[in-house]
């Protein structure tokens, strides 16, 4: 099996990750096929771009592989020993726990939560608009703020809007320390006095200090009806643990959905036809199961833009066979749902957004198409952000007619894969 040059131990490798992370994987894929190993410092990696290995890694034998524990180890900053970080027993203890937060009776609460930050959101943004009736915004900003107005309601039970832009901006820290620590070779002690470290431990602060305040009244008041009242049920009152969950679910959860609606957009405003025939469903029903091409729209741009564009890299806690791969133990492993999600030999026409696809029964291999991973690890609140997002867009496609101001934006891999340089759009109110 071949792949680039192992010189310098990777150091090449490694800067042309960094100037071009999607480039690279595409180039990868191109020269070398399906299978690419890789010399990454001191660790053999693979590129793994088949279903049929992804499956193995994922799914049939994912037991035998860990994430990272380097890159855990910066997410552990701020998330402990949450069920985003945990491995083996400890991950099967505390997924058994959080697995009723996300359970099909809780949905109707949260769903009247995204609706009414739906309709929050439509009437400030109707209130922003100017003389000729429409809103100019940076809108991948804009989503970022919804997505988190639902966390806070749906995890703490309040939208707490006058303190709202001090936690987008702390948690915006945050993702960008977890993306620079986390693709950096050395990372540097945070005794030193550097304004990197400084925005930093400001940011874990002020992140834990939110979470433990919220927590602690909580469990010293009455109880609510929200998320953390399910944690706090799960985990016993045991305050470690649920501080740790509540975090995690707050940072990561609003990540990715803000990041997803930010493409639908992008992508509908880009295809007048598609939008059209979004916005004819919403004007006809408020059911969102009711709206098939609204939904396979957004299946289509978690296809072509997934949020969690790259997995975490999976290293081998054994030998094993993957596939044909002869993985030996702590080799790390990539798979790429961006890349897979394009693979030609499943897709027609990989790289275009066609909707179509999704209104009748896949013909590409389950693994082909993971935008929120897949097997035993797969993200646990995935009916949560679908049925979200759902809402979310179909309120705003309700009120709102997009355009883009530019050119489509340029994906950048950042903790989530969000448009380089924001989404710059004109809504104009219907």
């Amino acid at each position: 099996m071949n792949g680039p040059s192992a010189r310098l131990l990777g150091v090449d490798t490694l800067i042309r990750i960094r100037r071009d992370q999607l480039g690279f994987y595409a180039d990868m894929r191109g020269r070398y096929g399906d299978t690419v190993p890789l010399r990454l410092g001191p660790y053999r990696s693979w590129l793994l771009f088949h279903p049929d290995q992804i499956e193995v890694v994922l799914a049939t034998k994912s037991d035998t592989f860990i994430r990272f524990e380097r890159m855990m180890k910066v997410l552990r900053q701020w998330n402990g020993e949450s069920l985003f970080i945990a491995e083996g027993k400890s991950w099967h203890d505390r997924r058994r726990k959080v697995l009723p937060a996300f359970a099909q009776r809780k949905m109707p609460a949260y769903e009247a939560v995204f609706r009414q930050v739906a309709l929050d959101w439509v009437r400030r943004l109707s209130d922003q608009a100017q003389a000729d009736g429409a809103v100019r915004l940076d809108a991948d900003e804009t989503f970022a703020q919804i997505a988190l107005d639902i966390a806070l309601r749906t995890l703490f039970g309040g939208g707490f809007s006058e303190g709202m832009d001090q936690v987008s901006h702390h948690i915006k820290v945050l993702s960008e320390v977890a993306f620079r620590e986390c693709a950096s070779p050395i990372t540097l002690p945070d005794y030193l006095p550097l304004q990197g470290k400084r925005r930093k431990k400001a940011a874990m602060g002020f992140m834990r200090d939110l979470v433990r305040r919220l927590v602690d009244d909580r469990l010293n008041g009455p109880p609510g009806d929200d998320l953390l009242q399910v944690l706090i049920e799960t985990h016993g009152g045991d305050r470690q643990e649920i501080c740790d969950d509540a975090m995690s679910l707050l940072i990561a959860g609003h990540e990715t959905s803000g990041a997803a609606l930010s493409w639908i957009f992008a992508l509908l405003a880009e295809h007048p036809g598609a939008l059209s025939r979004c916005q004819d469903e919403v004007a006809q029903t408020h059911d969102v199961q009711r709206m098939p091409f609204l939904q396979a729209c957004i299946e289509e741009a978690l296809r072509l833009f997934p949020p969690g564009y790259t997995l975490f890299l999976r290293q081998a806690k054994s030998d094993v066979d993957v596939a044909g791969v002869p993985v030996r133990k702590g080799d790390l492993l990539q798979i790429i749902p961006f890349m897979t999600g394009r693979d030609p030999r499943f897709f027609d026409q990989p790289d275009s957004f066609k909707p179509e696809r999704f209104l009748s029964a896949p013909t590409w291999p389950f693994f082909a198409n993971i935008p929120f991973s897949a097997g035993p690890r797969a993200c646990t609140g995935h009916k949560f952000a679908l049925k979200e997002v759902s809402m979310i867009a179909a309120e705003l496609l309700r009120a709102f007619h997009p355009r883009l101001v530019g050119a489509f934006p340029t994906p950048e891999p950042r903790f989530s894969l969000r448009p380089q340089g924001g989404l710059p759009m004109i809504w104009e109110n219907r």
